[in-house]
């Protein structure tokens, strides 16, 4: 199995990785503000896990060889910021808002660069080498990566749930909205086929989930941000061209990262 190489110097962009996916509070759905909304909760929760497995790897293979090339005298400072790390990681899977969490992720950020300060100087201080270093923090993490896999794979799938359930609420509203309009003898011929260009896009959505690719998860969402803004002012020119009292239930709005 070919395993990508992870370097410890530089690899604080795993955990900034966190803020980088996960969105900011958006609009509320079924009621409920996406900073709160459990299944969104559940999936940072998630990902928090994921790459907080991921550091403790990388943490674990730098404490061991600085501790190799120490004889333990290196690593008293470094592995208090692990437990520390891991602590706050660990914090996180009982929180119940985003807001809360991200400021874990910014703590962990913190630890985590830390942590890298210290070893880059024991590293100094004890005349280790960098390569050998990346050998010890690259052997820790592929010991784990059974652990890990399982892990981003838990994420994806709660992400995919999150973002889904979302969607699917959307749906119905949009075709409850349809279905009324029609009723008062409103063509809605122009919304219904920017309807059906969404629900296509629905199921890109899907199978970028279930491929785990960011990139078309993102792209998937940009297009549909772009098809529920030219479904909601087509509606709004239904309404400007026959008064009567309709409501349109806004689309929740989710970030093109989810």
């Amino acid at each position: 199995m070919k395993h990508t190489r992870i370097m410890l110097i530089g690899s604080l962009c795993m955990v900034c990785l966190i803020a980088a996916v996960m969105p900011v509070g958006a609009a509320p759905v079924n009621g409920t503000a996406w900073n709160t909304n459990p299944e969104h909760i559940t999936a940072m929760q998630a990902h928090v896990a994921y790459v907080g497995a991921i550091g403790q790897a990388q943490m674990n293979g730098a404490i061991t060889y600085i501790g190799s090339i120490s004889n333990g005298a290196g690593t008293g400072q470094l592995s208090s910021l692990e437990s520390q790390f891991t602590g706050t990681e660990s914090s996180v899977q009982t929180m119940t808002t985003a807001d809360q969490i991200k400021a874990a992720e910014t703590q962990m950020g913190a630890d985590r660069k830390e942590f890298m300060t210290n070893a880059k100087g024991s590293l100094t201080e004890y005349n280790g080498t960098a390569k050998a270093l990346r050998e010890s923090v690259n052997a820790s993490v592929i010991a784990q990566s059974g652990t890990i896999q399982a892990l981003k794979n838990t994420w994806w799938t709660d992400r995919e749930t999150a973002r889904m359930d979302v969607f699917a609420t959307n749906d119905q509203n949009r075709s409850n909205l349809l279905g009324k309009l029609s009723a008062k003898g409103i063509d809605v011929s122009q919304a219904q086929a920017v309807e059906n260009q969404i629900q296509q896009e629905g199921t890109a959505l899907k199978a970028a989930f279930g491929s785990q690719d960011n990139n078309a998860v993102k792209a998937a969402n940009q297009q549909l941000s772009t098809l529920c803004t030219q479904f909601r002012d087509i509606v709004k020119g239904y309404r400007t061209a026959h008064p009567v009292t309709t409501t349109v239930t806004p689309a929740a709005a989710v970030p093109v990262s989810v």
